[in-house]
């Protein structure tokens, strides 16, 4: 174990000791730097994304917020938000990270909006030196995300594909990973997004590539276009409305999972397979997608960087829903 050195007891982070509006979020500079347990790593974070997920469990919504109501709130005790990290180790339980290492991990127990985190050294990630700890530290939910959704999807050679919200944290990504399907397996791909969001999409993508584009601003209805796959990036309304797409038995993976049901009960006179993608943290596949980045093979787009004490704008601007990329606190 590396010792412990000029840790401090207390830190700022953004805390909430109820769910609702974002105005629930609390900078505060006295909390306790969290005690590291066995198989862990105490990181002084750098930066740390954040995403819709973030909001959502701010709102008491989702796995995220159950989690909150059963640990610190059943305890009386305040939640810190925020599950993207990156930074330095500054203690170590392990031999595989040392005090120094640049890291990154997706850490589904929260504790991101702060100066200071514990996380379990199997979800850690060392970084690449051709990353730096701001895309590092925005990647790890929507680098998973896109990852295990491609995976999930399970495309097979020459299926034609249709996603949404090709523009947002993880479609942007997701996007990349496609055109790559498309070079290798003959996939063809149709977007469903703005006039905005696609002509944000210009040097991300080789569009001669595509099979198509639907303007959801435009459409009434969408065309049936005998699609084999549905990648909803959206779910609700929008979810719904392109179903259309689809053939009949077609496949729709749907994210968030909550939509599910919906879209299974919508689609059913079309036989549609419906399942909801709820990303896994992961060591390895958040690795294979900084490994990406730094061979310049994948890019991440940041939109806008809010200092911590700022957590409450950033939240207020993600939520309304036209940023291209990421948006990043920095610690």
């Amino acid at each position: 174990m590396s010792s412990k050195q000029n840790i401090p007891e207390t830190q700022s982070a953004i805390i909430i000791t109820e769910f609702g509006e974002p105005e629930v979020l609390h900078y505060q500079s006295d909390v306790l730097v969290p005690e590291m347990g066995a198989n862990q790593v105490l990181v002084k974070l750098a930066y740390a994304g954040i995403n819709p997920v973030d909001y959502k469990t701010r709102q008491g919504l989702g796995w995220g917020a159950e989690n909150i109501k059963k640990t610190q709130f059943a305890n009386n005790q305040p939640a810190i938000l925020g599950f993207d990290m990156a930074g330095e180790v500054v203690v170590s339980s392990v031999d595989d990270f040392q005090v120094g290492d640049r890291v990154a991990a997706l850490n589904f127990n929260g504790g991101c909006y702060s100066e200071y985190n514990v996380v379990d050294a199997q979800l850690l990630t060392k970084v690449p030196d051709a990353v730096s700890l701001k895309v590092a530290g925005a990647i790890p939910c929507v680098g998973t995300t896109a990852v295990q959704l491609i995976d999930f999807a399970d495309i097979k050679a020459g299926e034609h594909v249709v996603m949404s919200a090709p523009a947002g944290g993880v479609g942007h990504l997701a996007v990349q990973l496609l055109m790559n399907k498309v070079d290798e397996l003959g996939i063809k791909l149709t977007l469903i997004c703005s006039p905005e969001k696609y002509q944000k999409l210009q040097g991300l993508i080789d569009k001669s590539k595509l099979a198509g584009w639907i303007d959801y601003t435009k459409e009434a209805e969408f065309p049936e276009l005998n699609a084999d796959v549905l990648l909803d990036l959206v779910g609700g309304d929008a979810g719904e409305k392109a179903l259309t797409v689809v053939k009949s038995g077609g496949r729709v993976v749907v994210l968030p999972s909550i939509w599910a049901q919906k879209l299974k009960e919508a689609g059913a006179d079309k036989k549609l397979d419906v399942q909801g993608f709820i990303a896994k943290p992961n060591a390895e596949d958040l690795a294979e997608v900084l490994q990406q980045i730094a061979a310049g093979k994948l890019q991440l787009q940041i939109q806008t960087t809010y200092p911590l004490a700022d957590t409450a704008d950033a939240h207020k601007a993600l939520e309304k829903g036209d940023s291209f990329g990421k948006i990043v606190l920095e610690i």
